[in-house]
């Protein structure tokens, strides 16, 4: 898969993610916490706390299914508001832990000039292996607290299998 379509398609969670509004209960295994932590060479922002919310039912299956199931998620929420935790999670930070940040860095959603929310995406190659990372940023104006999803992609490209 190519840069463009990942970045295509996490575009098109957080819009998806955004508009279905972060907190959508479902039932079955649908919780975003598929790992029990934040990966070690993720830079944990202070005071969050792991949450089960749940990704909105499309945008899971749609991510899963563009990913061949090369995805895992991980939820937390925090009082930190969305611009708090966009700005923690800068190019500078994100490149000490080992992360090449977008080109775009973190693509805002700003209502009446306000930051609501974000998503934030980094890749990098460790040998054969590429990866991509998503952080999805929303607040929410019910409970007052920032959700925070963490979706980690595998993005290598399968090796061509040998003609006979």
């Amino acid at each position: 898969m190519r840069k463009g379509s990942i970045l295509l398609a996490i575009t098109l969670l957080f819009a998806i993610v955004a508009g279905c509004k972060l907190m959508e209960s479902l039932t079955g295994d649908s919780k975003a916490g598929t790992v029990d932590t934040l990966w070690p060479d993720v830079p944990p922002l202070d005071g969050a706390k792991k949450a089960d919310l749940a990704l909105p039912l499309g945008a899971r299956l749609a991510l899963r299914t563009m990913m061949q199931g090369k995805v895992s998620f991980i939820a937390f929420t925090t009082t930190k508001t969305a611009q708090e935790v966009k700005d923690f999670y800068d190019a500078n930070r994100m490149k000490a832990a080992g992360w090449k940040p977008n080109e775009k860095g973190c693509i805002g959603d700003t209502e009446n000039g306000k930051n609501q929310g974000a998503v934030c995406l980094f890749d990098r190659m460790t040998g054969d292996k590429h990866e991509g990372l998503a952080i999805i940023i929303a607040q929410d104006e019910k409970t007052k607290e920032t959700n925070l999803f963490y979706a980690r992609l595998d993005l290598t490209e399968p090796s061509p299998s040998p003609s006979k």
